[in-house]
Parts: structure tokens; C-alpha cells; sequence
């Protein structure tokens, strides 16, 4: 069947069978056709019914000669069944894009800088192109397309695999989504390694991808913080050895238990550029669903910048995209400045650059009102999507642990 007859037949089983499928201008050829799958997709946004009438009064178009077209599309229909029509459809639109690509691709290839990272930008691209069913990029399908996510959010069941564990923190956010950059702020010593790494043990628990990227602690390091919590045995005698047998016990049952972790720590790439790589090849996987950066202000960027300033903000507008572009969580932890601890921080107090407030879609800030007490404040104070607000947590710097105060 040539590649006019497949469009025609696709479009006789969407109007005449009333098939439900979302296709797009760019899944035809034929002018004509291009035309009739607009009007489709115009009608089904406005929730009207979909028939040779009420198509041929949305084109513009000759009525007569619509409407015989319209009505000799079934032609070829009696020799298929729709699910192998849509199949070469669809084939047919990724051999174009494909062929589409490679040319934009020997375009750049002139001009690329970092080979690595263009590398799985184009495997990221062509995955794109392989698993797309439903995905258009028309403003009306986007409508129906949105239309139907909501209608599917409404009749299922709340996910709460991303959420925090952090039970006022995720009633604020509903946890962490795909596409948001999230900063932690706080001085040293307050806590922010240990807030962060137990997010991200918390949603590793529950089988998602995590890759935690430390540039101040060695793997080790970052293992024994997770034990000294799993375990609840003094972190610090953990790091020099000094355990008694019942502990040593514990440890062993730790091990046991965060060795089934779906957790990647890395500690030996420091650089914005070897970030992306990893990040964007794990997700190229299907390995990643959450990257955390601890911290921000020690990743370095190679790039010729005038400033540090501007370094960081390379930096962070980078994070911001990958995040949207690979749709997932992103949580950097970052450096406040010193006089942050003597006063409740604020978004001014962001060290290095203004453009980390701007590119986070979510601020959160931890610090510690009262120095002799083990409480600490919690300030989530930007959320572009929701509203902010202050918690409390209990925070047991001897085993690494945040607790969730009894309401």
C-alpha cells in the first residue's frame, strides 16, 4: 500500500469507525489530508462530533469536492484493520523525522564543542522519535492531550512515589515533580547532605532511579551516613570503628537492606559538562528519575566566564533545562552566605549568583533559630507552582536523621 492510501484509510477509520487515536499535520503527506486531521483535531478540542459534515464545514474548501473525498476514503479500508495502518502511519512519520534529524545533525556537528554531551542529546532525539505514539507538538493536540491527563489524574490513584517523607513538606509540594530544579539552602552544619540524602533514600525505597552526585564526600563517606540512619548507630562511631558487637550486628542488617537500593553515588566528576553526560546517558537507560547535587557552588563549568557569577549561572540554567528536557526532579544543594547565620535567610542570601533563585522552581531554605536545640526550621520560601510556607523537623545529627515532628 503506498504511502497516499495508508493516510487515506487512517483518516476513513478516525471518522467513519470513530477510532480514537491523536495524530497530528506532520503524520501525512498529502496537502489534503493535512487539512481533514487539522479539522479532526479542531473538533475533537471543541468536543464536537466528528463527521464529513461537520468536517467539511471547518475547511475551507469546495464543498462538493470535500465531501466526495470524504466519502471515497474507505476505498482500500475492507483489505486492513486499523492497529497495522496506524503502525505504518507512524512509521512512516519517524523514517521522515529521522531523516530530518540527520541533517540537522551534519548542520551542527560543524560547530558542536562537546562531542559527549551532543552525543546523547542525538540518542535522547532519536529515543524521542522511536517511542512516540501519542505525542504531538500542534497547539490543539496539546489541548486534547492536556484534557485527557486531567481527566486521567482525576480517576487515579495518588502516586507518592516522589514525595519527600517529610509529611508537612509534601503537604506544601506533593512531593517532588518531573521538570523542577529544587535548591536547599543552609549554612554548614545545619544539615542540608543529610536532608537531601534522605529524600533521595526515601524515593530509591521505592524503586525509583536516584543518582546522588556528592563533590565533598567519597562514596564511603555518603554509604556511612546511610548506615548510621538505617542502623541508628552513632555515626561517628561508625567512621573511627569503635562499635560494640550488637552494633556491628546492626550495620550488617543496614547493609543488607540499602544494598537493594536503585541509588548511583558518584563523587569523581566535578564539572557541569560531566554532570550532563552521566545524567542525560543514565536516562538514556531508563536508569534515572532523580538527580541530586550536593552542592551547587563546588560544581565548575568549562566555558570561558568573566566571573564566578557568571559561572553559576551557566551552571543553574543548565540544571533547569536538563530537568525539563530529561522530565525529571533535580535537587541542588547550595552555600548560603555567612550572614544568613545570623538572621532567617532569604532569597538574597543565595551565595555566588542571583540566577539560582530565578532558575529554581522550588527554594527551600533550612536553618537553625536556636543553637543549643535540635530543631530545625524548614522555610520553603518560593514554589513557582504552589504556595510556601515554614515546618519544623527534629534533626538527630548523631545518626544522620531528620524526624518528622508528632502533629
Amino acid at each position: 500500500m503506498i504511502d497516499i492510501d495508508i493516510e487515506r484509510t487512517m483518516l476513513y477509520y478516525i471518522i467513519f469507525e470513530q477510532q480514537e487515536f491523536i495524530l497530528s499535520e506532520k503524520d501525512f503527506t498529502d496537502k489534503t489530508n493535512q487539512k481533514i486531521i487539522k479539522a479532526i483535531n479542531e473538533l475533537k478540542a471543541k468536543k464536537e462530533e466528528i463527521s464529513i459534515l461537520s468536517i467539511k464545514n471547518r475547511m475551507s474548501s469546495k464543498s462538493s469536492t470535500i465531501l466526495e473525498y470524504l466519502s471515497n476514503l474507505g476505498e482500500y479500508s475492507y483489505k486492513t484493520n486499523v492497529d497495522s495502518i496506524y503502525k505504518m502511519l507512524k512509521e512512516n512519520t519517524k523514517k521522515r523525522e529521522v531523516l530530518a534529524l540527520t541533517k540537522v545533525i551534519q548542520e551542527e556537528l560543524k560547530e558542536i564543542e562537546d562531542a559527549d554531551i551532543y552525543i546523547e542529546k542525538i540518542i535522547s532525539k532519536l529515543q524521542k522519535i522511536e517511542f512516540q505514539t501519542e505525542k504531538e507538538e500542534t497547539f490543539v493536540n496539546l489541548v486534547v492531550r492536556t484534557a485527557k491527563l486531567i481527566e486521567s489524574n482525576i480517576n487515579k490513584k495518588k502516586n507518592y512515589d516522589l514525595y519527600t517523607g517529610f509529611f508537612d513538606l509534601d503537604a506544601l509540594t506533593d512531593g517532588l515533580h518531573e521538570g523542577e530544579l529544587t535548591i536547599i539552602g543552609a549554612r554548614p552544619g545545619v544539615g542540608k547532605t543529610t536532608f537531601s540524602l534522605q529524600i533521595a533514600e526515601r524515593i530509591a525505597e521505592k524503586g525509583k532511579n536516584v543518582v546522588y552526585v556528592s563533590l565533598e564526600m567519597s562514596e564511603e563517606q555518603v554509604i556511612q551516613k546511610l548506615l548510621a540512619k538505617k542502623a541508628r548507630v552513632n555515626s561517628r562511631k561508625i567512621r573511627n570503628g569503635n562499635l560494640e558487637s550488637q552494633e556491628i550486628d546492626k550495620i550488617g542488617l543496614a547493609c543488607a537492606k540499602i544494598s537493594d537500593l536503585s541509588m548511583h553515588i558518584l563523587t569523581k566528576i566535578n564539572t557541569i559538562q560531566q554532570i550532563e553526560i552521566v545524567t542525560r546517558r543514565m536516562k538514556n537507560k531508563g536508569k534515572l528519575d532523580l538527580l541530586v547535587i550536593d552542592y551547587l557552588q563546588l560544581v565548575k563549568s568549562i566555558g570561558n566566564f568573566k566571573s564566578r557569577e557568571q559561572e553559576v549561572a551557566d551552571i543553574s540554567r543548565t540544571l533547569k533545562l536538563m530537568s525539563l528536557e530529561l522530565e525529571i526532579p533535580i535537587i541542588a544543594l547550595c552555600q548560603l552566605n555567612r550572614n544568613a547565620s545570623k538572621n532567617e535567610p532569604t532569597l538574597a542570601d543565595i551565595r555566588e549568583s542571583g540566577s539560582i533563585e530565578q532558575d529554581a522552581d522550588n527554594v527551600i531554605f533550612l536553618y537553625q533559630e536556636n543553637e543549643e536545640s535540635n530543631i530545625i526550621t524548614v522555610d520553603l520560601q518560593k514554589q513557582r507552582a504552589g504556595n510556601t510556607g515554614r515546618l519544623k523537623l527534629k534533626f538527630n545529627k548523631l545518626i544522620s536523621e531528620f524526624i518528622n515532628l508528632e502533629r
